[in-house]
């Protein structure tokens, strides 16, 4: 049976470099009065929406991440002192926009492409949604179809439940992918939360470190693999035997 690697998505298959852009052209001029930068607000827009996603589900009330980032960008704007009359409907539009085009880290291609060549499966394993999360490949040059591709939208389930990560071993058993537990099942995250979860799981973790910066080792524990980006990815998932 062939290896398999389960890649995070958003902010690890994808950077966030389009949308911070996009808040520096429609929004910079007004955040110099909130004291705030683009990058800044950004991550405090989505770390703030994947909790209310995560929290939202486990409350029961499932919605999809696009949707709770469309509905809470004015209010992150307006913890950072930006009014909320300074965001226009357009704005959160055009943000959004950026959102859905995002672009590749440096690497992902010849990662997914090396992988594939040494004979493993590659899936992603998203709280985004299917269609987006296709467009993102494809626009990427990269061959990832819908059997390759499970989204917590399916599920109406968020990450980091472990219910998800179940799932996708499940997946993986039914196409004949790897083995549960026995070290051919990778996870690939450059979230600590995500990876704790999919250890939880049964899958080995592999850490990359260009959006945290630490993995904080101490609250999450030893992954079984860190790498600082695609390319040393590929050459140490390659070197296991």
């Amino acid at each position: 049976m062939p290896k398999s690697a389960s890649f995070d998505v958003i902010g690890t298959c994808f950077d966030f470099a389009v949308p911070i852009d996009k808040i520096h052209s429609r929004l910079g001029p007004k955040l110099s009065t909130a004291a705030v930068d683009p990058k800044t607000l950004f991550f405090a827009w989505f770390y703030a929406a994947q909790r209310d996603f995560t929290y939202v589900s486990l409350a029961g009330s499932y919605k999809p991440i696009a949707e709770i980032l469309k509905l809470t960008f004015r209010r992150a704007c307006r913890i950072v002192d930006l009014p909320a009359d300074a965001v226009t409907d357009e704005d959160i539009e055009e943000v959004m926009k950026a959102f859905k085009a995002m672009a590749p880290r440096e690497g992902l291609k010849r990662c997914f492409d090396g992988l594939r060549e040494a004979g493993w499966d590659v899936y992603g394993v998203t709280n985004g949604g299917i269609q987006t999360s296709l467009n993102y490949y494809h626009a990427a040059g990269i061959n990832l179809d819908e059997e390759h591709l499970l989204s917590c939208d399916t599920l109406k389930i968020a990450k980091p439940d472990v219910k998800v990560y179940e799932n996708a071993n499940k997946h993986l058993t039914n196409r004949g992918v790897g083995k549960k537990g026995d070290g051919e099942r990778w996870f690939v995250a450059a979230h600590a939360w995500d990876l704790i979860a999919a250890r939880k799981a049964g899958f080995k973790t592999a850490y990359l470190d260009f959006e945290e910066h630490d993995p904080v080792t101490s609250v999450f524990g030893e992954f079984d693999m860190y790498a600082k980006d695609m390319d040393e990815l590929l050459a140490k998932l390659k070197d296991i035997i």
